[in-house]
């Protein structure tokens, strides 16, 4: 997948355009929950959010994203998608119907029998639904009373209807954020998932801007203490054969105590993406429940382009997320981006360093092919034998990822 990706990106790097790999979707802002780390408690909703897209355009932006190439679809949102289920039901037929890899996230509470029906005959690949506690107490004081025992049900009967169709699909996930409440019960987490049949633990921190005096921040102390706590929970998730995403919590953290600059993009002339401070705005596009577009999920702005108005291909290629993307490549990012976590994930520091591995070796991905024996000599003096093995595979990997996307 990354070397696919990966293509993607130098074709912007030859001023060129390619279509998103992740589209993800905010059908509705609108929830059922009040959750305390809910960012719509401590920042104001604009009410455009409430002016919501009808039915149609949504089912119209899965036919350009397919038309685009994206490859994975994600149904979340600042609110509980579920609330709009029939139309995230159609969504999904949609989606599968194209080949697309699908992804829902849910609080869980409305998760009827149709809805998990349609996810097992459709062959959707993902449900996540957000649990950030092994029990009531800690997960209700953040979430609401009465909720851990709903979403426990909705892990139950998605178990249950999976086992009684024979279906492997969809992959349940449960994911937790990080607060001052639950940060020391992320083993305990991992016992929970394997005890409910659950596929993968995926976790991440708190969106601390604003909520500074909410009580879900962690303290000096908390966070000293966070990397222990993920070091016995990641031992104990891979004994278990237990998927999970927090090495990438771990490397988020330590990059928080450590307030690394990051040098290794450095070889890199200016405004070339391997030196940008994240690859989101080239690889990924959000859209609101009002249809304005956003470069990814931590923020949208009021004077972006909208599918409203647009098709997704003008959003994608017009001005505003053609600015932005100007912006992080001249290494003047939006201010929020200096705040968002996403660049020391995994997820994308792989990425980005399978960009800069490549653009390293770029003008041999198509090589004059009489030169091929005395660069495979020269290869074999400087790298020996398995290193110029490896570096072969690399450069086929890449050569067909490049032949297969265009």
């Amino acid at each position: 997948m990354l070397p696919v990706i990966t293509s993607r990106l130098l074709r912007w790097q030859d001023g060129q355009t390619a279509g998103p790999w992740r589209l993800k979707v905010f059908p509705t802002y609108r929830c059922n929950l009040d959750c305390g780390i809910c960012v719509r408690n401590w920042h104001r909703t604009h009410p455009i959010l409430l002016d919501e897209l009808p039915d149609e355009r949504w089912l119209r932006l899965v036919d350009e994203a397919a038309a685009m190439g994206v490859r994975a679809l994600i149904i979340g949102g600042g609110g509980e998608p579920m609330l709009r289920s029939r139309l995230v039901r159609k969504m999904c037929v949609k989606a599968k119907e194209y080949g697309i890899s699908g992804s829902l996230q849910t609080n869980g509470t409305n998760l009827s029998g149709e809805t998990i029906e349609t996810f097992i005959t459709t062959g959707w690949d993902y449900v996540t639904i957000s649990i950030d506690a092994p029990g009531a107490d800690i997960n209700d004081a953040i979430r609401n009373k009465g909720v851990f025992a709903r979403t426990d049900e909705a892990l139950r009967a998605l178990h249950e209807m999976k086992q009684r169709h024979g279906s492997v699909l969809p992959n349940v996930a449960i994911h937790m954020t990080i607060t001052s409440l639950n940060y020391n019960c992320i083993e305990d987490m991992v016992d929970f998932c394997t005890a409910r049949g659950v596929n993968m633990l995926s976790a991440s921190p708190l969106l601390e801007v604003g909520m500074e005096d909410s009580g879900y921040v962690l303290n000096a102390e908390q966070r000293a203490a966070l990397p222990g706590q993920l070091k016995k929970a990641i031992e104990k998730a891979d004994a278990r054969g237990l998927p999970h995403t927090l090495n990438s919590l771990l490397m988020i953290e330590n990059a928080h105590c450590a307030n690394p600059t990051d040098t290794q993009g450095s070889s890199f002339p200016k405004g070339h993406l391997a030196g940008a401070l994240c690859l989101e705005p080239w690889t990924a596009l959000t859209i609101t429940s009002s249809g304005h577009a956003g470069p990814c999920c931590f923020f949208w702005e009021e004077h972006a382009d909208s599918i409203r108005d647009k098709t997704l291909q003008e959003v994608w290629t017009g001005p505003y997320l053609s600015q932005f993307r100007q912006h992080m490549r001249d290494g003047r990012p939006h201010p929020i981006c200096l705040n968002c976590y996403y660049p020391d994930t995994q997820e994308h520091r792989e990425l980005m360093d399978c960009l800069r591995q490549t653009a390293a070796v770029r003008p041999r991905i198509f090589p004059d092919w009489r030169a091929l024996p005395g660069k495979a000599w020269n290869s074999v003096r400087r790298y020996g034998l398995h290193g110029s093995w490896r570096r072969f595979r690399e450069w086929r990997a890449i050569r067909r990822a490049l032949k297969d996307d265009a």
